[in-house]
């Protein structure tokens, strides 16, 4: 019986049926993680889309709104000298107010 089983693991051995089993479990296993690695890669591109499309791209839509706001609100705040009624003007009373309280803190 042991000799059988020798023999068996002979003949397999030289017969290469091992070997090629051998080969075939390696290269497999090796397609299994290329595909892994894609998969996450992909995966990724996703996300950094994903977060670009809904994150990303809001923000910078609402910081240049905010900037034309700021640049219009400075004009506005230039020009408040050329008005005839800028001594008595309450919005430059409240913009002073701010300041001054800004100061403060």
């Amino acid at each position: 019986m042991t000799e059988e089983i020798i023999r068996l693991v002979i003949e397999s051995v030289l017969g290469g049926t091992l070997i090629v089993t051998l080969v075939t479990l390696r290269s497999t296993k090796k397609k299994a993680s290329e595909e892994a690695k894609s998969m996450e890669i992909d995966n990724l591109k996703k996300l950094i889309d994903g977060f670009n499309e809904y994150i990303v791209e809001p923000l910078k839509k609402e910081v240049n709104g905010l900037r034309k706001d700021v640049k219009t609100l400075n004009r506005a705040i230039a020009r408040i000298q050329d008005c005839p009624h800028a001594g008595m003007c309450p919005v430059r009373s409240e913009l002073q107010n701010s300041e001054d309280g800004a100061e403060d803190k």
